[in-house]
């Protein structure tokens, strides 16, 4: 009996410590999906619609390092810069 009771805490344990679905709803125009382990570390991604018809993505992960977007087509994107080499300027 104690021996199944050990087994049964075990595999509790594991489930517990594997990543879970946290959120996962869709709509028409949006759609949110997260895995972790609430309140410790999560990966996820949303998307939506917006009115001109591009679909927009974010992926990121929240950790103990804080909140990261890891890949989005939503956010801009800069100018290059033109860094000239600093030796040219001073011949």
């Amino acid at each position: 009996m104690k021996v199944l009771f050990i087994v049964a805490l075990g595999m509790f344990a594991l489930a517990a410590a594997y990543p879970s679905d946290i959120i996962d709803f869709e709509t028409d125009h949006m759609e949110h999906e997260q895995e972790g382990q609430a309140g410790r570390a999560v990966e996820g991604e949303y998307s939506w619609v917006a009115p001109d018809g591009n679909e927009y993505v974010v992926k990121y992960v929240a950790d103990h390092l804080g909140y990261r977007v890891v890949d989005s087509n939503a956010l801009p994107e800069g100018p290059e810069a033109d860094f000239e080499d600093e030796e040219d300027d001073d011949k």
